[in-house]
């Protein structure tokens, strides 16, 4: 049996405060949001929005709180793995019917956040009767939405820089910045570079949805080469990886090479040092089968 939150005040009614499911801004229209933003990194913020329809007088009766006292929503986010805490909207309850929009901030939004609506007691009160809300702060109503804005393969934020400048050859259209040392945390530590002369490319990259087949091909292309470089990594390291943290890249490029490979240690031995080729070829169809890069059918 669910175990129900009780509180030592009177709260409002299920009736009193109903909420729509959150949407997300994506190109310019709001779609409905899941349990985790597809394709996000660290560069990407996140636009949200809801609905809430409210009683302002039920709501009060139910909470014995029809002196004036002030109340008000108010509408944020929280890192669960971080535990830094964003900014929230404050709405005062006075509409019966009105929209809210939130802005997380990818810097400080960590793997998974928690989206958090609370309807708040906003100032002490100095003679409550028993069973009435009394200080300020004080949860009348709330509910989360877990939201995980990582997979469980590591993601990476993806920069559009002048090759030149970072000393890589301008023919390339993309660059991938792995780290010094396996035991770096595995949020954050690989960087895509995009080459920006290659204009198809970045407009395919910075493109949410509706992609067009030549674009999806690109993306898939590099999908590939992006497996590749990460399984040959941890190839090259993998008797050190086995003791590497669980939240550490190593830990994440060790679980991507058993997932791409069948058997990545037989890849390690000097005999297959000359074997590149085949390499790839294996690599490649395992990305594949699990849905990166693209398909012979």
């Amino acid at each position: 049996m669910a175990v129900k939150d009780v509180r030592p005040y009177f709260v409002p009614s299920s009736e009193s405060v109903k909420p729509s499911s959150w949407s997300r801004l994506v190109e310019g229209e709001w779609e409905p949001l899941g349990e985790a933003v597809e394709n996000w990194d660290y560069r990407s913020g996140l636009r949200l929005r809801c609905n809430i329809i409210a009683d302002p007088v039920m709501i009060r009766a139910n909470t014995r709180l029809d002196d004036g006292s002030p109340l008000a929503f108010h509408f944020g986010w929280r890192a669960l793995d971080t535990y830094l805490v964003g900014p929230t909207t404050r709405v005062p309850l006075v509409d019966e019917q009105f929209d809210v929009e939130i802005e997380v901030d990818p810097q400080y939004a960590g793997a998974t956040i928690a989206l958090t609506r609370r309807l708040v007691l906003e100032r002490d009160r100095l003679s409550p009767l028993a069973g009435e809300a009394r200080h300020a702060g004080s949860i009348l109503w709330n509910d989360e939405q877990p939201l995980r804005l990582t997979g469980s393969e590591a993601m990476f934020p993806t920069e559009v820089v002048d090759f030149a400048a970072f000393g890589i050859d301008e023919g390339a259209s993309w660059h991938l910045r792995m780290p010094l040392s396996p035991d770096e945390p595995a949020m954050g530590a690989l960087l895509l570079l995009i080459n920006p002369l290659d204009k198809k490319l970045v407009k395919a990259v910075q493109k949410e949805k509706n992609h067009t087949d030549e674009q999806l091909v690109l993306i898939q292309e590099m999908e590939e080469g992006l497996v590749e470089e990460i399984v040959r990594w941890s190839l090259a390291r993998w008797d050190e990886l086995e003791g590497c943290d669980r939240e550490s890249f190593g830990a994440a490029a060790r679980s991507l090479a058993l997932r791409v490979l069948i058997d990545p240690p037989a890849w390690t031995a000097e005999s297959m040092l000359g074997s590149s080729m085949d390499l790839r070829s294996s690599i490649v169809a395992g990305a594949r089968s699990i849905g990166f890069g693209r398909t012979v059918s």
